[in-house]
């Protein structure tokens, strides 16, 4: 066999192996997203403040809140009346206090 009818023979084979190639799944990477209002007080709500729920400082109140979770990190966004997603973000910076990390704060900006 000389070069030229192994080189073609070579490319048959690749291009049949593409062609033939089982279609590929997609794998799971392991983002979850879930409402999560339920999880979500506003500030002046009796419950609020117990420790076991979240306060949000919105202006939509705690409706439509979404959780996004990505390997023990979650983000939460909320939806406003026209369906535009805002992320409700923990304190920056350094804030003292026993209630620091049930806090969430409403960004105007939109994504």
């Amino acid at each position: 066999m000389n070069r030229t009818m192994l080189g073609a023979a070579c490319a048959l084979a690749v291009n049949l192996g593409t062609v033939l190639a089982p279609n590929a799944a997609a794998q799971d990477i392991g983002l979850r997203e879930y409402p999560c209002s339920d999880q979500f007080r506003v500030p002046w709500a009796l419950d609020a403040w117990n420790r076991v729920n979240k306060v949000a400082f919105s202006p939509f109140g705690s409706d439509n809140i979404h959780c996004v979770s990505f390997h023990g990190m979650t983000a939460v966004y909320q939806l406003d009346p026209q369906g535009r997603k805002h992320a409700l973000n923990p304190p920056s910076g350094f804030l003292i206090g026993a209630f620091a990390r049930q806090l969430y704060f409403w960004d105007p900006a939109t994504y």
